[in-house]
């Protein structure tokens, strides 16, 4: 896979109409020394080949005695380049016609098509980034919103690599430890005490498993949190759903049962992309369709980050607050992990006394009116802020799923060197090390230290061509 040595080109900019520019990248030991064959410095006797590293050019495209663009080139000396090999920028007009004609003009003086994530690729063989890194850029390319955003930019820093890289140095450390307690374990010679082992196990073992409950938070942001709106038939949900994303997308009526599907739509909150469902109402029902749609609602449930339980704030029967709190603990007993919101409804027409009863034994408790748009905005606020928060305090997030699985396989490993330590009455080094070099091999194919063809085939034929 990319195993050769060519000069690649590819157009970095979308192959628009026309646009005021578009961009041609080219990198490989050839690209400078090419490129300076077709271009004419507009300061006569300038040559590409004595120009340093970094600087940008003013000139002309040229085939035989054929102008085709003025054009700015823009020098990277390896190892100074994203790549780590000569590169070349080329900033050219941006009319369709310029773009072929360029293309066809440098694929004459034998470079080729580069292909998806050929530059990135480079750059992680050559060592300019880790494998992680490069996953990271191809989020960022396709970040939406201000949280993905960010999380994209951390770990092209390499936050999460660094990170990595010490657990890895705390892992070979402990290795090297067993090591040399194995060798001179015939002189009966003691480098360090069982305990110390055990406690650098457990300071290893809380890092891992900071970085793997990041993943829940990491994952949802890449994809948008998801809320389910919820309660039972007629008591504002399709209204208040209407109103968070701004359109009439669900059928508002007084007629029970209205909504029958779920229905999705979604909104950015301070910055985190948030996809809104509102489903059927929950109740007793013999219509097989709405039946139907009870069912989709207790699977939205199941899928969501945040469920917001709507009830009438109205409420005078005793009996059904008693059935509104069973059922709002009912979801937080089955999903512990799941933020419920108690959100008492049409609070403009009436309120009845005991309502602060029922908010004084839920975690989240709310008064709107979906009608009159009132308490929304505090309720919205509240929502984003639960993942703001949590995004401020986590240093390193942890949003691919082969990274995930990559940590908890690590992880297992060193858990099972911990059983073994304490369960033996004599410690058994050689075991333990088996398995402290099997989390070292997990944690590697992390930054791409071991990795495989297929690997990398998926990583990077996911990026756009040009990157």
């Amino acid at each position: 896979m990319f195993l050769d040595d060519d000069t690649i080109v590819a157009l970095a900019t979308p192959p628009t109409g026309s646009s005021a520019i578009s961009v041609f990248r080219i990198s490989g030991k050839n690209s400078i020394s090419t490129v300076e064959n077709i271009f004419i410095s507009i300061r006569s006797g300038k040559k590409l080949k004595n120009q340093s590293t970094h600087t940008i050019h003013l000139g002309y495209l040229r085939e035989k005695k054929n102008l085709l663009d003025q054009v700015l080139v823009s020098l990277f000396r390896s190892p100074f380049s994203y790549t780590g090999e000569n590169m070349v920028e080329i900033s050219c007009h941006g009319s369709s016609y310029i773009q072929e004609q360029i293309l066809q003009l440098l694929l004459k003086k034998g470079m080729r098509l580069a292909r998806r994530g050929e530059f990135t690729f480079r750059a992680f063989l050559n060592k300019k980034i880790a494998l992680s890194q490069a996953e990271a850029i191809a989020e960022l390319i396709l970040s939406e919103n201000k949280a993905s955003h960010e999380i994209s930019l951390q770990q092209i820093k390499g936050t999460l690599t660094d990170t990595i890289k010490k657990l890895q140095k705390k892992l070979l450390d402990f290795a090297s430890l067993l090591e040399l307690q194995l060798d001179f374990s015939e002189e009966n010679v003691i480098f360090t005490r069982k305990e110390e082992l055990i406690s650098s196990l457990n300071e290893l073992e809380d890092t891992f498993k900071d970085l793997m409950e990041s993943f829940s938070l990491g994952n949802a942001v890449k994809k948008g949190i998801f809320v389910v709106i919820v309660g039972e038939t007629n008591v504002g949900k399709s209204t208040l759903f209407n109103h968070i994303i701004q359109e009439n997308r669900s059928i508002i009526s007084h007629i029970e049962g209205t909504t029958r599907d779920s229905i999705e739509g979604e909104i950015i909150l301070n910055g985190i992309r948030f996809h809104f469902v509102d489903t059927a109402g929950i109740r007793e029902t013999e219509d097989t369709i709405e039946k139907m749609g009870v069912r989709k609602t207790m699977e939205k449930i199941q899928e969501s980050q945040i469920v917001l339980y709507l009830f009438e704030a109205s409420l005078k029967e005793k009996k059904k607050q008693k059935k509104i709190l069973n059922e709002i603990q009912i979801i937080r007993d089955q999903y512990p992990l799941k933020k419920v919101f108690a959100v008492a409804n049409k609070s403009d027409l009436s309120r009845f006394k005991d309502l602060y009863n029922l908010k004084s034994k839920v975690s989240y408790f709310f008064e709107i009116s979906a009608k009159n748009h009132q308490g929304i905005k505090k309720m919205l606020n509240t929502l984003s802020n639960l993942f703001l928060k949590k995004l401020k305090e986590k240093n390193i997030i942890v949003t691919q799923n082969r990274h995930y699985e990559a940590l908890k396989k690590s992880f297992q490993e060193v858990l099972l060197a911990h059983k073994i330590l304490i369960q033996k009455r004599v410690t058994e080094e050689d075991l333990v090390s088996i398995h402290i070099k099997e989390s070292l091999r997990h944690l590697g194919e992390i930054t791409g230290e071991i990795t495989n063809e297929d690997i990398l085939k998926n990583i990077f034929s996911k990026f756009c061509i040009g990157k």
